[in-house]
Formats: structure tokens, C-alpha cells, sequence
């Protein structure tokens, strides 16, 4: 998702993910600075998810720092 949420989003924007799962989507979100909301009807999955959000720290410009790696 990051591609998507960097292209078709700004910073601060909200991204929704109805289907949380594990939180990838959140994570990624968190990282370029973006707000996020998701929705889990897992218990176990929501947790994992929210544990890994918050332990997620802001990036800027990860899209644009892979591509210089390559």
C-alpha cells in the first residue's frame, strides 16, 4: 500500500481500512504521516494491528528514499 497511499493521498489526510488485518496498511499510513482509521472484527488481528501502529514512527519521503537504494 505504500505506493497508493503516498500517490493518492497527502500528508495528514485520512486513510479508512475496513478490512484492518494486521495493520500493514495503518503502518504504512503512520509512516508518511498520514491519519488513519481501521476496522477489525478480529480481536487478536486489532490487537496485533494496534500494536504495530503505534509503534510505528513517522517517515518522511520513504517512496522516494527506496528508489535512490535501487
Amino acid at each position: 500500500p505504500l505506493w497508493a497511499i503516498e500517490v493518492y493521498s497527502d500528508k495528514n489526510n485520512l486513510v479508512l481500512d475496513p478490512f484492518m488485518g494486521s495493520g500493514t496498511t495503518g503502518v504504512v499510513a503512520k509512516k508518511l504521516g498520514r491519519n488513519y482509521v481501521g476496522i477489525e472484527l478480529n480481536k487478536e488481528y486489532a490487537k496485533m494491528a494496534k500494536e504495530r501502529i503505534e509503534e510505528t514512527v513517522y517517515q518522511e519521503n520513504i517512496l522516494s528514499q527506496k528508489r535512490e537504494k535501487k
